[in-house]
């Protein structure tokens, strides 16, 4: 289990290509004679429940990512927002098919009365979440951090609606969560950007009960 720390931002409806953002990102951290390492990736998020929302009772988001044929099953559990700032325990299991398999993740995550293999067979994909995600991993003094620009669309497959994806997040991989305040007032110079109170679940989960939620698209 790891402890998720990062900000989220969403951006306006680019004028730009995604591409020119990128680059301004890339020529600010060069300006600043920052290292980092840079990573284009697709990742395409199926995220699962029953009909009637057992896992988001329980405040658990459970999701597989696909990216470049490889599969990961994570569970995200109930956190904390504050302004920006999302704080949330997260569960990580490599697969080797895209098929869900809940007795892989510890079970002091569940309730002790919880059916594994009853809930299991309830579950379905209730919405995807299809992006491009371009990553720079900085290294700033003694800190780590991963700042992501992520462009896509959260998609329901039963109401057949969308709802676009164009943020940024800035996730402390390891050091002083102060550092993620610093890079987001640098990027704010360079981007027109506003906090993010709900994260890529939860926005979904709005679109598939027709629900409105707050978006700076």
């Amino acid at each position: 289990m790891t402890t998720e720390i990062e900000l989220k931002y969403l951006l306006p409806a680019a004028e730009e290509g995604n591409s020119a953002i990128a680059n301004r990102i890339t020529e600010m951290l060069n300006a600043q004679e920052k290292l980092f390492v840079f990573e284009k990736k697709q990742l395409n998020d199926n995220y699962f429940d029953t009909k009637d929302f057992v896992l988001r009772k329980l405040d658990i988001g459970l999701r597989i990512r696909e990216k470049n044929q490889e599969y990961e099953e994570t569970i995200k559990t109930a956190g904390k927002v504050t302004g920006c700032l999302h704080q949330r325990p997260e569960y990580n299991v490599a697969l080797k098919t895209n098929q869900l398999n809940l007795l892989l993740f510890p079970k002091a995550i569940w309730p002790t009365k919880l059916n594994l293999s009853e809930l299991q067979q309830r579950l379905h994909t209730i919405f995807n979440v299809n992006f491009t995600r371009q990553t720079w991993l900085i290294t700033q003094e003694e800190s780590v951090i991963e700042l992501a620009y992520d462009n896509g669309g959260i998609s329901t497959l039963s109401n057949k609606t969308s709802l676009k994806v164009h943020e940024l997040e800035i996730e402390l991989i390891r050091g002083d969560k102060e550092m993620l305040y610093i890079l987001a007032e640098q990027l704010k110079v360079i981007i027109q950007m506003e906090p993010g109170k709900l994260s890529k679940a939860a926005r979904g989960y709005a679109l598939y009960n027709k629900r409105d939620c707050y978006s700076a698209n």
